[in-house]
This record gives structure tokens, sequence and C-alpha cells, in this order.
């Protein structure tokens, strides 16, 4: 028969064993914490509650180049009937024919396009004047437009409009000609838009439809 203190000493030494297992079982808040800040997420996300949040969070998005944040707002792959997305991405001969190898369906638009094109689909001037949009007044009236930006012998400006019946966000960013004839006559030519259209899901969020241009 063991004696009483050696039951005891074994009892305890059991029972720290087991405290040691558990706490290394479970995060403590600290540790649950610091999880919680490494979730992938956009630094200046505002809580969405209608679309015009949504709006906020792509402009953002948009600005800061956050492609992963940006692929939310697609559904891979993307068909484009038009071909509307390929003019923006005016591809290389080389270009081309990579992506033909690479893909089954090079028609499609997939995410590595968007990684690779996403400047030239959305450019300087897109962005420029997508952070002027004020998304109160594009959701309370439906519409808003920024002022026209000159360059060189261009204007353009966007306008934003959503329309109730369809569900579609679109952004328009439309450049006219600046340019005059030698009888100081403005000149229509080079006029034209580019129409993004985004479908509104549920009230709440925005997802990439398609792209038109027209002119």
């Amino acid at each position: 028969m063991k004696p009483i203190h050696l039951i005891l000493a074994f009892i305890l030494l059991s029972a720290c064993n087991n405290s040691q297992k558990k706490a290394k079982e479970q995060p403590t808040s600290q540790t649950a914490a610091k999880d919680i800040i490494l979730i992938p997420q956009a630094k200046n996300d505002v809580e969405v509650k209608d679309w015009s949040d949504d709006f906020k969070n792509f402009r953002e998005t948009i600005y800061s180049k956050d492609l992963k944040k940006l692929k939310t707002y697609f559904d891979f792959p993307v068909a484009d009937g038009g071909a509307s997305i390929w003019s923006l991405c005016n591809l290389t001969e080389a270009e081309t024919k990579e992506r033909k190898n690479k893909f089954e369906n090079p028609d499609l638009f997939y995410e590595q396009d968007l990684e690779q094109y996403y400047s030239r689909i959305f450019n300087a001037d897109f962005v420029k004047t997508l952070l002027k949009i004020n998304a109160d007044q594009l959701y309370q009236t439906s519409y808003n437009e920024t002022p026209e930006v000159t360059k060189n012998e261009t204007k353009y400006q966007l306008i934003a409009e959503y329309n109730k019946t369809s569900k579609v966000l679109s952004l328009n960013l439309a450049y006219t000609n600046n340019a005059k004839d030698e009888e100081g006559n403005a000149v229509s030519e080079g006029e034209y838009n580019i129409i993004y259209s985004f479908a509104v899901i549920d009230g709440k969020y925005l997802k990439f439809k398609r792209i038109d241009i027209a002119g």
C-alpha cells in the first residue's frame, strides 16, 4: 500500500497537467483578438445597410486598388457579349495569343484578367470622378453627376443613376470634345460614353453586370 503523501502528490501533478493542457487548447482573449484583426477586409469599409453604403465601399476599393476586395463585386467568369470590356483592356497581339492558349473560352472575362487589366478598365479618369460622386444624394434622388473635368481638348464627367425598376446602378463616364474648328465652332467628333452597370442585390450589394461603350 502506497503512502498517503505519494497518492496526494500524484493527484496534484495530474491536475496541474490537465490545467496546462486546457490552457494550450483554449486561445486567450488576446490571441482571439489577434485572429480577428487578421481576417482580410477593406480597411475603411462601412457597414452595409443599403446600396449607397456598398457604393462607398466600392469607391474606396477602386481608390485604394484593393484587388482582393474588388473581386467580390464580380461573378467570374463574366460574359461580355458586346466585347466592350475587351475594348477597354486593349489587348496587344501577344496578350490575345497568350489568353487563347491559357483559357478554353477566351471570350469570357476571368479573375486573372481583372488582376492584369483592372487599371485599364477603371482608368484614372473613372477613379478621379468616382471620388466626386455624392453617395448620399445619389441614394436619395437616384441621380448625381460630377462637375466636368477638362483635360487637353477633352471634357469628361461621371453621371451616376439608379434605375428603381431594373435595380441597376449605372456609372456613365461621359467624354465630350472641347476642340473647335477654324471658325470657332465646337467639334462633336470624339464624343463617347463608357457605361459601367451594376446590379443591386437585395437592395444592398453591388454586383458588376456589364460595360457598354457608346458614341
